[in-house]
């Protein structure tokens, strides 16, 4: 297959742990990948907030998308990293146990999730990739959520982050 073909085909995505899980997210929606370090605390935030960071001179509000997904949290260890994704015209991130790869899958694979669970909702597809059954992370949806909360954390008038 050539890279035409590729591009034709397929559509590259992020894939990573959560709890075990792998997941994906689509490349194109995909701004960074940064080591958990980077993020910082802010006092008094609902508990799916997890922090901010700084981004090109930005704030950047970093969730938990765990509980969406309905996940139990685990340790992070010294391969979490935060994804930053743009969803609705906003850029945000959220933590993920490991970042297994890019991967690219072909969209005649990719089927529908109706049935997989509760949680489906917030799921654009499922796929194989070799032996691991990858669930694809429709972004939009994931974030509705957290979109009322987005901009006031993305201002300069937060509380100071703890460090």
């Amino acid at each position: 297959m050539n890279r035409q073909e590729i591009k034709t085909y397929s559509t590259l995505y992020v894939v990573f742990v959560l709890s075990s899980k792998y997941y994906g997210v689509d490349m194109r929606s995909t701004c960074r990948i940064l080591p958990k370090e980077a993020l910082t605390r802010v006092p008094k935030m609902p508990p799916l907030f997890k922090g901010t960071l700084s981004l090109r001179g930005k704030h950047v509000s970093v969730f938990d998308i765990r509980s969406r997904l309905g996940l139990k949290t685990t340790r992070q260890t010294a391969e979490s990293r935060i994804i930053v994704v743009n969803t609705a015209g906003k850029d945000v991130g959220f933590v993920v146990d490991a970042v297994t790869g890019v991967l690219p899958v072909l969209n005649s694979s990719i089927e529908p999730v109706s049935t997989y669970d509760n949680h489906s909702d917030y799921l654009s597809g499922i796929t194989t990739l070799g032996s691991r059954q990858v669930l694809l992370i429709d972004l939009d949806r994931m974030f509705s959520i957290f979109n009322s909360h987005i901009p006031a954390m993305q201002t300069d008038n937060m509380p100071a982050p703890v460090r």
